[in-house]
């Protein structure tokens, strides 16, 4: 058996009707203040979050978020044994001679 609500001075089903009281009346408001969060890049601590981009814009990193497109797996790039035993030599090589990454 329906159960019914009064809406506007009729009765309607319950489950087809509005609330009478909305939950999100008041204005939404985000803060910039968070918990203490290191930056991977800096090793600083912040706690808001206008200083945690700038610094992760000062130091050349993107901050990309939850979008589905960009969190994706990639593809993985096929390498030879031969070119990636090269790709491995220079990389020691280069290290050895002061490159820093």
């Amino acid at each position: 058996m329906p159960t019914y609500v009064y809406r506007n001075g009729e009765l309607v089903e319950k489950h087809l009707a509005f609330p009478l009281h909305s939950t999100n009346q008041a204005p939404s408001v985000i803060r910039d203040e968070m918990d203490p969060l290191r930056h991977m890049a800096t090793g600083r601590y912040h706690t808001s979050k206008a200083k945690f981009r700038e610094d992760t814009k000062a130091s050349g990193c993107v901050e990309i978020g939850n979008d589905p497109a960009i969190t994706r797996p990639r593809k993985p790039v096929p390498l030879d044994r031969g070119k990636r035993r090269e790709d491995i030599k220079r990389t020691i090589y280069e290290l050895r001679n002061g490159r820093t990454f």
